[in-house]
């Protein structure tokens, strides 16, 4: 385990410590650890839910795709002159 210092207003350390002879917790080591866990909890849980927005976005956007293309709105595209250009580009940049 690892020892951190740290420095508290006045009232901060009067709180943990009628914490602690409350009897809350056993001791103000254990009051910090019991704090940052929760913290920790809840960002963890903010960027599960950025991820789970996120992959609700992308889902949206595929299903909406999809539907275009159901619809006929999709557009051909000649992947040879794609590929033939993005070389051609990527040569124009890292001449030999």
């Amino acid at each position: 385990m690892t020892q951190v210092a740290i420095q508290l207003p006045d009232d901060l350390s009067q709180f943990v410590n009628e914490s602690v002879q409350a009897g809350d917790f056993p001791t103000a080591d254990e009051f910090f650890i019991h704090a940052v866990s929760i913290y920790k909890d809840q960002i963890e849980s903010q960027f599960r839910e950025a991820d789970a927005t996120k992959l609700e976005r992308l889902r949206q956007d595929i299903q909406t795709a999809a539907d275009q293309l159901d619809r006929g709105e999709g557009i051909e595209m000649d992947w040879e002159a794609k590929r033939a250009r993005l070389h051609r580009d990527h040569a124009a940049r890292h001449p030999a």
